[in-house]
């Protein structure tokens, strides 16, 4: 807790921590040093989809940026979102709505992401 208080990254205490529960487990250092490495085959197995879907929205969103597509999709909304808490509400409630239908997914992040220069701009 100490470490994510102070924001330092804390894999090598769980990895630690895995070892500990590893040893509490199996009773030998070589069962629990391959439990480290099946913990880390089980996440990857588990989370390797999300990572691959949140690294190809981030990348289609710096293409929507650097192309200035994003700015054109959003022209639309600028007219509807003129004050802050205009488009603070309006950006909240059209992720909302987004969430109902394509939850769980990282493409809401990246409407929140497409819309925030309108955001900034107000």
């Amino acid at each position: 807790m100490a470490l994510l208080i102070k924001r330092r990254d804390t894999t090598l205490i769980c990895v630690v921590g895995i070892l500990a529960l590893g040893l509490l487990a199996t009773e030998s250092l070589s069962g629990s040093v391959s439990g480290i490495f099946n913990s880390f085959i089980y996440a990857t197995k588990e989370l390797i989809g999300t990572i691959f879907i949140i690294s190809i929205i981030v990348a289609m969103s710096r293409i929507l940026i650097k192309t200035g597509v994003n700015e054109v999709m959003v022209a639309p909304l600028t007219r509807f979102l003129r004050t802050p808490a205009l488009a603070y509400w309006g950006i909240g409630f059209i992720m909302m709505f987004t969430s109902w239908f394509f939850w769980p997914s990282p493409g809401v992040a990246l409407i929140g992401a497409v819309l925030l220069p309108v955001a900034v701009r107000v």
